[in-house]
């Protein structure tokens, strides 16, 4: 990490409100760049969650791999799943939308890959990570991820969100509250 990356920028919200303490804008911080490839057909569609008109759609990840600083591992075979979110209509799939001046067919660009520069693909990222493990750190971070589609391969870069770049990560630590 150089030092422009950890230099502090003020927050745009502090000419708002000059009358509070002051801000200053989070970092983004490398995690990890995860290639997974896709299940050509296996997948489903939940309608109407709870009535809500939001659908969701289910790719099952077929197998890929994972590495970054301190990362690096597969993804078992058949064993994940990708949750993207569809709004209202098939022409909003979550965050996946053509860039200015990309226009495209939604139902034919599922096979179709698709750099950084002609869509946004963004996501959420949750982790579920074993609270004694060695990844338990990452239960502590809030975490986005960068998409691109190519061939089979959804290729999402992880970034997490954070105060202090360059600082290692702690584990996620409970405290146990005894109740009589």
């Amino acid at each position: 990490m150089t030092k422009e990356d950890c230099k502090v920028r003020e927050s745009p919200g502090n000419a708002l409100y000059p009358e509070v303490p002051s801000m200053k804008a989070p970092s983004l911080e490398f995690v990890y760049r995860l290639v997974a490839k896709m299940h050509p057909t296996d997948g489903y569609d939940i309608s109407n969650v709870m009535g809500t008109g939001v659908s969701r759609s289910i790719g099952h990840v077929q197998s890929g791999t994972a590495k970054g600083p301190g990362i690096e591992g597969i993804v078992m075979e058949n064993s994940g799943a990708d949750w993207a979110q569809q709004i209202h209509s098939k022409k909003a799939r979550g965050l996946f939308r053509p860039g200015p001046g990309v226009t495209f067919d939604f139902e034919e660009s599922m096979d179709a890959s698709y750099s950084q520069d002609q869509v946004e693909y963004f996501t959420h990222i949750t982790f579920e990570a074993a609270g004694n493990g060695p990844y338990n750190w990452m239960n502590g971070i809030v975490a986005i991820g960068a998409l691109q589609s190519y061939g089979d391969a959804a290729i999402i870069d992880c970034w997490r969100l954070t105060n202090f770049p360059g600082q290692k990560v702690e584990d996620v630590v409970l405290n146990q509250v005894r109740i009589r």
